[in-house]
């Protein structure tokens, strides 16, 4: 059967999260250090987080042997490692591309606090509705029917908290992350990003990618290009990834990453998929 790897992103971090692996390559013992024992505020924090889940990502799939999928995706960060393992870009380079993203997502907001949150049994129209007066907060992430992330500054992230549960939400939970993800508020960050991509090496992949931004497939490297800048400030189109996956004819969905965060997803979205999950947990 042919199988799709998932790959998780920010947000699936945690101290210990690097026993029994070799990230000697990273040549970053202070990150590794981090991994093993934290402390967990400094492991979430943007630049650490995001190599910490990319290089540990990388590890368990270099130990998996999966390298022939028919299909692969990411969440968020997640993409980067689906560029990977579709060999349309070395672990290595990759590593230094995803330092590089994070690095402008932490810089994005000067003085600002961003955060998100997931608001768990209102469907996206809904939640976009109701947080619409609310200013500088955005849906971020449709990661299915009944699971919408929004993002934005700290304070509007808390207010449209307390309308979403007085309209209907059964939980609005805080995401472990510091920036506010995939909203207008990262236009920064995807412009630096998408000026640092011009000199990034990317080939054709040898399996078929689809992208968070269109929910669609694209073997261009310069459309991929901009659909890796476009990500910063565009909703994560995960459920709509995942039906598309399925309707190509994709049975088997394996998550590889630190800890499992998308299958359960999968399975909502898609309820007869076989889904596999490996982790370091």
């Amino acid at each position: 059967m042919p199988y799709c790897l998932i790959f998780p992103g920010q947000g699936s971090q945690f101290p210990g999260m690097s026993a029994g692996l070799d990230l000697g390559w990273t040549r970053d013992d202070a990150l590794i250090g981090i991994m093993e024992n934290g402390p967990e505020d400094t492991l979430k924090q943007t630049t650490n987080a995001q190599k910490a889940v990319f290089a540990v990502t990388a590890a368990l799939w270099e130990k998996s042997g999966l390298d022939d999928p028919a299909m692969t995706m990411g969440h968020s960060l997640g993409e980067y490692m689906a560029l990977v393992a579709s060999r349309a870009i070395s672990v290595r380079e990759c590593y230094a591309l995803v330092e590089r993203r994070a690095r402008a997502m932490q810089d994005a907001m000067p003085g600002r606090s961003g955060a998100m949150a997931a608001v768990l049994g209102l469907s996206a129209d809904d939640v976009a509705r109701l947080i619409e007066p609310v200013q500088n907060v955005w849906v971020a992430n449709l990661n299915s029917p009944t699971q919408v992330v929004i993002s934005g500054d700290a304070s509007a992230v808390k207010d449209a908290a307390i309308v979403l549960k007085e309209n209907g939400a059964k939980r609005v939970v805080p995401l472990d992350v510091a920036v506010a993800s995939h909203c207008p508020l990262m236009e920064p960050a995807g412009k630096s990003l998408r000026e640092y991509l011009k000199g990034v090496r990317l080939e054709r992949p040898h399996s078929r990618v689809v992208f968070n931004a269109t929910a669609r497939e694209e073997s261009d490297p310069e459309k991929i290009r901009e659909n890796l800048a476009l990500q910063l400030v565009s909703p994560v189109r995960w459920e709509e990834s995942v039906r598309y996956a399925a309707d190509q004819g994709i049975g088997r969905f394996i998550e590889i990453g630190p800890k499992s965060v998308l299958a359960p997803l999968v399975k909502r979205i898609v309820p007869q998929a076989e889904v596999e999950v490996i982790t370091s947990q």
